[in-house]
């Protein structure tokens, strides 16, 4: 038999919300429930072994206890096998060898950079934030750090920008006759953790993020992870910071935020977006996620050799002279000699008739007999036989052929750029009028030379590819990450390719600016966390 029903009074209502409000939410200063199982207590989890170490180091040193978590089941991310190289403006070392540096030039230098898809806040925190890292690992670990000798006279990607300093934002790990200090880096401060006593769990995939809800959002408390094919369930009584690279081994992902495609990728092979999926589970915003770290490689070498992170070692070389880039209508569509991220948007292009096919997908790197002396050409020396994907031909015209481009083209093309490059010129893409491209010199022939009439000449097909995506999780300047109602998720930071950061921003400042930002951020994340109070 149903009861009656009765109208409530408003404070009979009210009282039922609040019973129900009280039922549901869980303050934020209040205890975890006991009957909420934790395999693991620390303050502070870092999920990534590559630049969020940086933020470990900081917990750490704050006497915090810290677990590092590692997907794959070594060390290192991306960072492993990158130059080491690290891009910061107004940084200290550049001070100390006698290279000048100004917060205007800087700015103005960023704000290019970014392309309108950077907030200022961001902006503002690595440029105020990025020396004061680099002053702390220096006093924090056994890692020293100078001017970059592997960049060469130019550390700025664009140093006909208004601000650009050209030399001296690329530092360096130091260590005599190292090349590619990626590793050195991650040693440096694996040894500083150690001695701290900060656990690393390596072969140990963060799964999920557990969190409360309060008023306010979102609070992260701990994370799901796998260890030994077991689950893993660890409380963070600080927080955890996100630092678990991109997306660039996520097909998926990239076909549907990226601007264009990038088949190929250097990226550790365990950055599937994972961090990044965490943090949308909980409301996590997004930005800069049409962005990648670009550059090209020989498809053919990509294909064999692109499964693990690293392991293209054949990236096109650019503005090598006695070569060019074609698309299959024999048309030039970029300064080959231009850095390698700006190079990676000219294959983006799309035609507006037929197919709507990407003009410059494939396009192919065509040269000649004086390249194949004086270099190493598709990874062999004069001496060396060459690959078996690279194409070698008697004439233009049946290099064309061979390789898919219209020979007509080509050979237009080719008789087209002779006659301006013999006077030292590119009047449709400037090759050789930058100071990036001459690699500091005054004479554009360093990149700039016709191609010889007669063969033999030599091609391989080029693809675009990446070193990482630089899209993911928005954060504001204290690495916070925030949700798509602009509220920090409480306890929740992130760092390096997870968020969209980036440069900060679309385009890529100079050598190590991939690194540069990730460091930053990482150090930010790692101060907050330190300084956290709930």
């Amino acid at each position: 038999m149903m009861s009656k029903s009765r109208n409530l009074s408003r404070r009979e209502v009210m009282q039922g919300i609040s019973a129900a409000m009280a039922a549901a939410v869980l303050p934020a200063n209040a205890e975890v429930s006991r009957t909420d199982h934790w395999d693991k207590e620390v303050d502070v989890v870092v999920v990534g072994s590559g630049t969020g170490l940086v933020g470990a180091l900081v917990a750490a040193d704050a006497g915090l206890k810290v677990l590092v978590l590692e997907k794959h089941p070594g060390t290192g991310g991306t960072t492993l096998v990158s130059g080491g190289v690290v891009w910061i403006p107004l940084n200290p070392v550049q001070a100390r060898e006698g290279i000048q540096d100004n917060r205007a030039d800087a700015l103005a230098y960023l704000h290019h950079l970014a392309q309108g898809q950077a907030d200022e806040e961001l902006i503002l925190a690595f440029l105020n934030r990025g020396g004061e890292m680099l002053d702390y690992v220096e006093r924090h670990t056994k890692l020293r750090w100078r001017v970059s000798q592997l960049m060469g006279p130019i550390g700025d990607y664009h140093p006909e920008w208004a601000g650009s300093n050209v030399r001296g934002r690329s530092v360096e790990p130091v260590r005599p006759g190292t090349e590619r200090a990626g590793g050195l880096l991650i040693e440096g401060l694996l040894e500083a953790l150690q001695a701290r006593g900060v656990e690393i769990l390596t072969g140990t995939p963060a799964r999920q993020l557990v969190a409360r809800d309060t008023p306010q959002g979102k609070e992260v408390i701990g994370v799901e992870a796998g260890h030994e094919s077991q689950p893993l369930r660890i409380r963070a009584r600080r927080g955890v910071l996100m630092a678990s690279g991109g997306f660039e081994r996520n097909e998926e992902m990239k076909r549907h935020f990226l601007r264009g495609p990038s088949p190929y990728t250097l990226g550790c092979e365990t950055n599937t977006g994972d961090g990044i999926h965490m943090g949308m589970a909980l409301g996590g915003d997004l930005r800069n996620m049409n962005e990648v770290w670009g550059t090209s490689v020989y498809t053919a070498d990509a294909k064999a050799n692109g499964k693990y992170r690293g392991s293209i070692p054949l990236m096109h070389p650019g503005g090598a002279p006695g070569g060019i880039l074609v698309n299959r209508h024999g048309d030039r569509f970029c300064n080959e000699a231009g850095d390698y991220d700006s190079r990676w948007r000219t294959f983006q292009t799309l035609e507006n008739w037929g197919d709507l096919s990407y003009r410059n997908i494939p396009a192919f790197h065509i040269c000649d007999q004086s390249l194949r002396e004086s270099s190493v050409l598709f990874g062999a020396s004069k001496n060396e036989p060459l690959p078996k994907w690279a194409v070698t031909a008697s004439t233009l015209a049946e290099l064309g052929a061979k390789l898919g481009i219209d020979p007509k083209g080509l050979e237009a093309t080719v008789a087209d750029f002779n006659n301006h490059a013999a006077q030292g010129l590119d009047p449709y893409f400037h090759r050789g009028e930058g100071y990036y491209d001459r690699r500091g010199r005054s004479d554009p022939s360093v990149t700039l030379k016709p191609l010889a009439m007669q063969g033999p000449f030599y091609g391989a097909e080029v693809s675009p590819a990446d070193m990482g995506t630089c899209g993911g999780l928005r954060v504001d300047g204290r690495a916070r990450v925030i949700d798509v109602f602009n509220r920090p998720i409480a306890r929740l930071y992130a760092s390096g390719n997870t968020t969209g950061v980036g440069s900060p921003g679309a385009s890529y400042g100079g050598g190590g600016g991939t690194l540069g930002p990730a460091l930053t951020f990482a150090y930010i994340a790692g101060q907050e966390l330190a300084q956290y109070i709930a």
